[in-house]
């Protein structure tokens, strides 16, 4: 959902700079590790997104240019859209809200412990091993590790968002690298006909 469905990380440089007083660029986000793309310490990191997954913030969040049209579509072929997000357990409601708000077609929506951080008293969540069992068209994904997951263990057509993050590397082989959802939508086509 984070930089795929939502420009989330884009907001990032903002909120270190209130509240750490530090200079961040967007671009300067080379490494999926925060703390070390914007030299946060642990603390420092673990309050940044106490913040970024408060109200305020996640209801803040503007649609990637694209999706609704991109996933509208795919809907309309009668493709189901499942929205499988690493966000928090206890995110759920909000980020179910900030959907439907920002009119992002979907019909199922997961929340998975995809870096085995989320902890059962937050709230239901997945794991990798049930993601394993799920069917999908295609997928979308913004980091480098699930997209890698995605396209060479599950042998899902996984595209990769160009973000600053997964620059340093190509990627798994079997990912089809992508820098807006008009490009993701047109390099899908072959793969939604019937």
């Amino acid at each position: 959902m984070d930089d795929v469905i939502a420009e989330t990380t884009r907001t990032y440089p903002a909120l270190v700079k209130r509240e750490f007083g530090i200079e961040a660029s967007y671009e300067a986000i080379a490494d999926f590790d925060l703390s070390s793309s914007f030299g946060l310490t642990r603390a420092q990191l673990a309050h940044l997104f106490e913040v970024v997954h408060t109200k305020e913030v996640l209801m803040g969040f503007s649609p990637v240019t694209g999706v609704r049209e991109a996933l509208s579509a795919w809907q309309v072929a009668g493709y189901p859209i499942a929205v499988v997000t690493g966000r928090p357990p206890e995110t759920r409601e909000l980020s179910l809200t900030w959907l439907k708000m920002a009119g992002i077609p979907f019909d199922s929506f997961e929340i998975c412990d995809k870096y085995g951080r989320h902890d059962p008293a937050q709230g239901p969540f997945i794991t990798l091993d049930e993601i394993k069992t799920r069917t999908y068209t295609c997928a979308v994904e913004d980091s480098l590790s699930m997209a890698a997951f995605l396209s060479g263990t599950m042998k899902v057509p996984t595209f990769l968002f160009d973000r600053p993050w997964n620059r340093h590397t190509e990627g798994h082989p079997a990912c089809t690298r992508c820098a807006s959802w008009k490009e993701i939508a047109r390099k899908a086509t072959p793969l939604l006909q019937p």
